[in-house]
Formats: C-alpha cells, structure tokens, sequence
C-alpha cells in the first residue's frame, strides 16, 4: 500500500510540474450571481448563461463585451452554433409569455431574429452558400415552418408555411426537409417533407405550387435533361413525373412499378435508375420510357452502384446477401451470394469490396470470384484510417490490424494479436494516421498508438468523469433506426470513412474533411458581399478552418482516485506520438463545465457557478 501511494503521488507530482498557465480568472457572481453553461462560439467569443443574464467574454482576457440581462437562465440544449458564422441560437422562457427564440451575432450582441410572441423555436438549417442565405426551420406549436435568413443584411427575407406535424412529435434536431432543396431554374426552389412537394419562389417566398401525395414521398429527383421532376410515392405502383415549373402531371403511361419504390437516381450517362423492392431499370430522360423490356430482380434489393463496368445490384437481408453485376442492356453479368448482412459495398478497381457481419472479400469483375484467398472476418465495424506513406488504408478490429492497398486489391495482416488496454470488441474505436509514428486508436476515454510493424508503441485507458459528451455513435443503435435488426458494434463514423476513402477522399479525419471544404466555401460565399473591413465574418471563416485543422495531442478529461484521499479530476492535454500527458488542469468539481479550444490551445473552466478562468496549454 506504501509503495503504490508513494508511486501515485509521484505520478501526480510529475503531471503538477507541467501544468498549465492560467491566462486570467473572472469571477461573474455580480453580473450573473450563477452561471449555468458557458459555451465558445464561432470567433472564439466566451458565451455564458446566468440567473442575471447571458453575457459574452473577450477569451484573451476575460473582459465583458456585451450583457444582456433580459435573456434570464437560458436553456443550455438549445444552443446551436451556426457554422462558420458568428451566428447562435438559443430558447429562454421569460417570467411572463411564450418560450422565445434568439438569434444573436455572438460578437456584437445585436439580435438579428426573435420570435417574441410568434412561438417559432429554430430546429435546424441549411446554408446556402452561392446564395448568401440560410434556410432556418422552424416550428410554431404543431406548424412547419421554412424562413429566408440573409447572410450579408442580417435579415429575414421571408417565411413560408409547410404544413403540419402529425401524431406525437419529437425533435433532436434533425431536419423535417425529406428531400431538396432543388432548384429548377434560379428563383424555383423545391422541397419535399413528408407526403407534399412545395415549389417556392426563392426571392418572394410565395408558393408557386404545392403537390400532396396519398403517402410519403419516398424519392424526389430532378433532371435536367428533360427538366422533369420525378416522384416515388410510398407503395405507389406508379412512378410519378410533374413539370417543376407549375407542378402539372406529365407522368407517361408506361412508368408503373411491380413492387415498392426503393430509390430514383442518375447514372453516369445522365439517365434515371429506378429501384424497387422487385427489380430496376433505366429511365431514358429523353422519352420517360425503361430502356430494358424487363427490370433486373434481385432478392431483397436495397441498392445500386452505377459504375463503368455495370451495374451494381446489391441485396441485403439479416443473414445473407447478395451481389450482381449487370450490364449496361440490363443483362446478368454474375450474381454471388454473401454469407451475413454486407452493411458496406464499394467498388475499387480490382473488384467489388464488401464487407458484411460474416465476411469479406472482394469480388472481381469479370466474374464476381473472390480476389482474396482468405476471407476477412470482422466481428465489428472495424476503425479505419489511411497511411500516407504507404497509401495504403488500415483497418484494426478484434485485436488485428489489416493493410489495404486500393490500386492491387491486396489485403495483408500486419498485426495479430494486438491488445489493448481495456479495449473490447463492443469498444467503438476510431483510428487517425499520425505522419511518421502509426495509427492512434481512440476513443473520448482511451489512446493506443499502433505503429505500422504491427507493434504497439502505448495504450492507455483514462478512467470518464462522472459524464461524458460526445460519445462516438454506435452503429447497432443507428442501424437500428435503419430497420436493421442484428447484432454489430462499432462506431458509424468507421463507414462514413470508408465511403470518404472509396471516393478517392483519403484525408479520411473528419474534422480535416469538414473544416476545410465548409472553410473554403464560406470563404467564397462572403467575398463580393461583405466588405473586407467587416472583420466579423473574416474572423469567424478563419477560426472554423483553423479550428478543424488536426492537432497533435488529445484532450481528456478523466478522473484519479487516491487511496485514503479524495477523488481528484483533471483535464489532460496527451501527445499523440508519445501517450504522454504533456499539461493537466486540476478541477475543483466533479462535474465541470468547460471548453477547450483547440484553436489557441485553452482550456476555459466554469466552476462553483461563478468562477470562470483560461488556461494556457
């Protein structure tokens, strides 16, 4: 017992002697009496909510730049950033009234949107870019609402109603547009949400005209090469096709469909594939008519790939698969079976890569026989990364690490056996590529560095808090919601990786790839309206690039217990290359609220309800 209290305080003293530098200290009990929340916005700004008020702070200093003390005990769960904007949204119920909408300009203070007494409560948005707008969604009680948000003017250009939500109704944010917006022609903007189609006009925000469906709207796509807007309704035998300016129905006679319409989509030559539960086939544009005498059937058709040897069909059920290849006249190239649900397919060049619950291989081209002599087996959704150097992608699951390589369809088990500290199967791990060293496998809660010889240079597990944000979503959970009922672990960031990297995206870090495709678009966005004095939006552009830009070191908060002395919480600062704590932040509660911003390298500290303090890494 001596040894391990002398081995801990000597572990505790190690980390106290790099701790970090505290920037300033501001005590908010006069202007707020208790802060609730603070969070970052876009330019940096500090946002905190009081029992007096919400309040931003200048980050290098802690000064106050704007209080407004009306906006009372703000609800923490409604704040929503505007991205790249220095924008945010917030709800706060007054003593006397309805429950009010907020929107601010987090550097100014000035309120660019309330609702007052109209009950609007913002749910979700759409930036479009070449347009300077934003397109909010709101709801009024049980009515949808869509509203014209201008970037350059700070002003509402127009809201326009779309109908109302049925049945019991409940919003995490997700968006109630189904499909669009699609635009026509300039001014024609068109959305789908539930059963009804609305054709708006994007400068007024009148309706030009609005189509109702007997049941869901299951696909909407438009064409530009016969300017057509076609319509898959839920258990519709029929394919549906209006003409986008004015909503008439031009559907031809031939356009019926034998089982449920899955999907509508272009393929590479600019006509339509139409999938259904029974089969597809190819719209020619130019006639509305199949180009195939009979549709392709496959069972259990789900999905379909145009590529330049063929056709795709995918089928997928709980316990097997199925995969096809079929030509261009709709004719069966080859057709292989898949032991297990193949929840991801993608084509590379030597062949077809799924990989399902069971297995996974590659199928080749020519006859869709596996490239692989041995099968791949992964229990879960395996972490994903791509090595740089080796352009290679790297896969790790269940204690193995695979090499990938994309141009010759070889697969290589570079590391067997790989343990990790209390790393399970059901352990949703990520993987990032950290140039010159291997592959960091995390979590919010662990670290291991995976070095490309198969060997393990640290793995470390950070004992939570006693909560935790911001946990990695787990595919059986969002399967679920899929209608898919089977047994797999992993995190759904893994498949988004693989489509990034099957799209040639091999810079597969999400904050890299958001941050740098959302940055240069706002950037764009704003040069010819907002002059170059306007440091407000300049600001806000280069923080977001900035603070999607991959660091070198890991935050993590964790938890030390003490013999015989108090449990202590702390916020580590971990390098990547190394797994070692290279700066700590001791914290005076158990539950802190704070924000690192990765930015400028600070921690910001909200504790005892009043004492708000930065702190340099």
């Amino acid at each position: 017992m001596k040894a391990k209290l002398i081995y801990l305080i000597f572990i505790l003293t190690a980390i106290a002697g790099f701790s970090q530098e505290k920037l300033w200290e501001r005590d908010l009990k006069k202007e707020l009496y208790e802060v609730g929340w603070i969070k970052q916005s876009n330019e940096g700004n500090i946002i905190a909510s009081g029992a007096k008020g919400l309040l931003a702070m200048n980050p290098t200093n802690g000064e106050i730049i704007w209080h407004n003390k009306e906006l009372k005990a703000v609800n923490k769960n409604t704040f929503l950033a505007i991205e790249a904007l220095p924008f945010f949204y917030v709800e706060y119920s007054p003593v006397v009234g309805k429950t009010r909408g907020i929107l601010m300009n987090s550097n100014t203070g000035e309120i660019v949107f309330d609702t007052k007494e109209k009950g609007y409560r913002i749910k979700n948005y759409t930036t479009l870019n070449d347009k300077g707008v934003i397109l909010f969604e709101l709801l009024e009680n049980k009515n949808r609402k869509l509203m014209s948000f201008g970037v350059a003017n700070t002003k509402v250009n127009w809201i326009i109603d779309l109908g109302k939500v049925g049945g019991i109704f409940k919003f995490f944010g997700r968006s109630f547009i189904d499909h669009g917006p699609i635009f026509p022609s300039e001014n024609n903007m068109i959305v789908g949400v539930k059963e009804n189609i609305y054709a708006i006009n994007f400068a007024s925000g009148e309706l030009f005209w609005q189509h109702e469906a007997k049941k869901k709207v299951n696909a909407l796509v438009y064409s530009d090469k016969n300017n057509s807007l076609y319509v898959g309704i839920k258990k519709s035998k029929k394919l549906k096709v209006l003409n986008p300016e004015n909503g008439e129905d031009i559907t031809p006679g031939k356009l019926k469909l034998r089982g449920t319409l899955i999907d509508v989509m272009p393929d590479n030559a600019g006509n339509l594939i139409l999938v259904e539960t029974e089969g597809f086939n190819i719209i020619d544009p130019k006639t509305n008519q199949f180009k195939w005498k009979k549709s392709f059937k496959i069972d259990a058709l789900a999905e379909v790939i145009p590529h330049e040897k063929g056709l795709i069909a995918i089928g997928k059920e709980e316990k097997e698969g199925e995969v096809a290849l079929v030509s261009n006249d709709g004719e069966k190239i080859w057709d292989t079976g898949v032991d297990g649900y193949p929840y991801y397919i993608t084509p590379t060049s030597k062949g077809v890569l799924y990989i399902s619950t069971e297995r996974s291989n590659i199928l080749d081209f020519e006859k869709g026989k596996d490239v692989w002599k041995k099968d791949v087996k992964f229990k879960a959704i395996p972490a994903v990364t791509f090595d740089e150097e080796e352009k290679k992608v790297v896969l790790f699951e269940n204690e193995k690490g695979y090499k990938f390589d994309l141009n010759t369809g070889e697969i290589e088990l570079f590391a067997e056996d790989v343990e990790l500290t209390k790393v399970k199967r059901k352990t949703p791990l990520v993987a990032e590529y950290v140039k010159g060293e291997g592959y960091l496998l995390y979590t919010d809660q662990h670290m291991s560095l995976l070095k490309p010889d198969g060997t393990v240079k640290y793995s470390d597990y950070y004992k939570p808090a006693s909560s935790i944000e911001g946990l990695a979503s787990v595919a059986q959970f969002g399967l679920a919601i899929a209608g898919v009922d089977f047994d797999i672990e992993g995190s759904i960031d893994n498949i988004k990786a693989l489509s990034s990297l099957s799209n040639g995206a091999y810079r597969t870090s999400l904050d890299q790839t958001d941050g740098t495709s959302e940055s240069s678009n706002i950037i764009g966005l704003y040069a010819g309206e907002i002059k170059k004095e306007n440091e407000i939006f300049q600001v806000s552009s280069r923080r977001f690039f900035n603070s999607k830009k991959t660091k070198d070191s890991q935050f993590i908060v964790t938890k030390i217990k003490r013999d015989d002395l108090p449990t202590i919480h702390k916020i580590l600062k971990i390098n990547k290359k190394t797994g070692k704590a290279e700066f700590s932040i001791d914290l005076m509660d158990k539950t802190p609220n704070y924000v690192i911003d990765v930015v400028d390298n600070v921690v910001f500290l909200n504790e005892k309800n009043h004492l708000i303090s930065a702190h340099k890494f």
